[in-house]
């Protein structure tokens, strides 16, 4: 392996040697990067695919910032305009401020030239006074040319005017040439050398960029005349701006700070200005202001809707934008694509209002933040209750007395109140069609429950693995085509069978609207005269009867439950059942929702009713 020189292992570059060997920690990366970004399309904000130079784009950013620092400073400039030749690929920078056009009294150079041929020279070090600008370090201007074939400057005070070319990335530098003038401009033209930036024309995905540049910083600055290749752009105020990007934005500003916010359909996204500069990757002013709005609406959602809802789940539906001055501010590189000052440096401060806060709270945002959270709550309880109803194939049925035909078709499941009805059902049932299952008590109201917590219920559990049916899905595999309802005639019963009703309703709507389920009358009162035998369902079907009937011979019998039937009573349920067919309809489900849903003022009117 043949030795490394020294003078190859140890060198000293020159700052512009240093920059073309290097140029990743000056402008970011020289390789084509594809990425999503806003654009104009001329009337609205398009977010789409684009490929592009990043370190391109950084230095045509660089001249067009030493414009609008200028105007941070003062107001006298007012107008940027920006051309570009597409033959050539020259680029100009016109502004309507001059750089004082005389010599350095230290350095011997003229100000322009020192400006724009030296790293780390400009306005940007005098520490004794506070920068609220984009220029940090100094290197900006001189970078571009280093990065161009043929950089020119040319430039007047309102007394003096200069004109310098610089050729080949800076290395050869041409004779400044001063004339008199009265004017006051500055315009700056180069030929950027693409083959740095592996690019072989100055294509339409890069003017598009150049030109979303030009009108972000008309948005930084009302006021702030622009024009790309002819084409003016001029905002009102930085509102005007969000509004190409979302519908009614809430929006703040004081005199440093301007903000806006507004409904984000694909997670948190942002777009940030730091004195003119856009920050792509956000930084500690975007969390600061979006800290103190969500804590705010945190409050509210909290007070409102009785929610705790986590700061990153409001952060994924706010859509951020703003406007600042921060007072010497520091990036975490020379791309400022992120500001690192902390908040207690700003220099700058705002609190956001309440008024701002409320008008978030009531906002697009709220609504979807609260549908997110619901569907987040309803695909987690539906994983867990996947995982519940996949434990049904492995429950021991314990209470089913079981139909023995494989013909399920001709199948019905009686379900009874109460264990005690059990052996005559046994007794009188045709065991190859009809089965049984005793309830333990009452039935559990499903109305206002998790269908997590209903699956976790013993006698839920039983019952559907009794019927061959999971919560939450299809019933086509049901092992029974009827469900009979047999409870009491008296209110506890009715209770009972209005529970279950409601069960069936709730989760498989599809067995009432297809006549599946059905309620069993059973009789209240028997009368009895000789051989024949009068079954009554109700007490006012049996207090007509007897208002019109001669009793003599008759005996009458009070049947306080299934338990009490006889023989003969209890076949003639079950071989020749009296059958309430259920409907399924508007006033059905309201009915339900009135006895069994945990609003009393319906239940208590119907009780009224009966009760009058």
């Amino acid at each position: 392996m043949a030795k490394t020189k020294i003078e190859q292992q140890y060198q000293k570059l020159t700052d512009r040697e240093h920059v073309l060997h290097r140029p990743y920690m000056y402008v970011g990366s020289t390789e084509p990067h594809t990425g999503d970004h806003h654009l104009f399309d001329g009337e609205n904000i398009e977010y789409s695919s684009v490929t592009y130079n990043p370190a391109f784009l950084k230095i045509f950013d660089e001249i067009l910032s030493n414009s609008v620092d200028e105007h941070r400073k003062t107001k006298s400039l007012n107008e940027i305009r920006v051309t570009f030749d597409l033959d050539s690929g020259e680029i100009t920078v016109w502004d309507n401020g001059g750089i004082p056009v005389k010599k350095h009294p230290v350095h011997k150079e003229w100000i322009p030239e020192m400006i724009f041929s030296n790293l780390k020279a400009g306005s940007s070090f005098d520490d004794s006074k506070d920068r609220d600008t984009a220029g940090t370090n100094g290197v900006g201007a001189s970078l571009v040319n280093i990065f161009s074939n043929k950089f020119k400057i040319e430039t007047a005070d309102g007394k003096k005017r200069l004109v310098q070319l610089f050729t080949k990335n800076m290395s050869v530098k041409g004779v400044a040439k001063i004339s008199a003038s009265n004017q006051g401009f500055t315009e700056i033209s180069y030929e950027p050398d693409l083959s740095r930036f592996e690019m072989k024309s100055l294509d339409e995905a890069h003017i598009k960029m150049m030109r979303k540049r030009v009108i972000d910083i008309a948005a930084a600055n009302p006021g702030l005349k622009l024009e790309f290749n002819g084409e003016k752009f001029r905002f009102k105020n930085f509102k005007e701006y969000v509004e190409l990007y979302v519908q009614s934005p809430v929006w703040e500003k004081s005199e440093h700070w301007e903000f806006a916010v507004g409904h984000s359909k694909d997670g948190y996204q942002s777009i940030s200005f730091v004195n003119s500069i856009e920050t792509k990757d956000g930084g500690t002013h975007e969390n600061y202001i979006l800290n103190q709005v969500i804590e705010d609406l945190r409050v509210l959602i909290k007070k409102k809707h009785k929610v705790e809802v986590k700061p990153s789940e409001i952060r994924n539906h706010v859509f951020l934008f703003i406007n600042c001055t921060v007072i010497n501010p520091a990036f975490s590189s020379q791309t400022k694509e992120k500001l690192i000052t902390e908040p207690k440096e700003f220099g700058t401060a705002h609190t956001v209002s309440d008024k701002f806060a409320k008008a978030v709270f009531a906002s697009e945002i709220i609504e979807s933040l609260l549908d997110w959270i619901q569907q987040k709550k309803q695909a987690e309880e539906r994983a867990e209750l996947r995982k519940l109803n996949k434990s049904l194939a492995t429950t021991k049925v314990l209470k089913l007395i079981d139909a023995k035909s494989k013909d399920r078709s001709q199948c019905s499941l009686g379900i009874f109140e109460g264990m005690s009805a059990l052996s005559a059902v046994r007794k009188f049932r045709d065991p190859q069609v009809f089965g049984a299952f005793p309830l333990k008590g009452k039935f559990l109201n499903v109305s206002e429950m998790k269908n997590t917590e209903v699956i976790k219920n013993e006698e839920v559990v039983q019952l559907m693995a009794s019927l061959g049916i999971k919560l939450g899905e299809d019933p086509k595999e049901m092992r029974y085509n009827k469900i009979l309802i047999y409870t009491d005639a008296d209110p506890d019963g009715d209770s009972i069978a209005g529970l279950l009703i409601n069960f069936f309703n709730r989760y498989w709507p599809e067995l009432v609207t297809e006549g599946k389920v059905f309620k069993v009358m059973t009789p209240l009162v028997v009368a009895k005269k000789g051989k024949e035998i009068m079954p009554f369902y109700t007490a006012d079907s049996y207090l007509k009867w007897e208002a019109k009937t001669k009793m003599t011979g008759w005996t009458v019998e009070y049947k306080k439950g299934l338990a009490a039937l006889e023989d003969a009573e209890y076949r003639e349920i079950i071989h020749n059942p009296n059958l309430v067919q259920l409907t399924n309809d508007k006033q059905a489900a309201k009915s339900l929702d009135d006895w069994f849903g945990n609003d009393s003022a319906p239940r208590k009117a119907r009780l009224l009713q009966f009760s009058i």
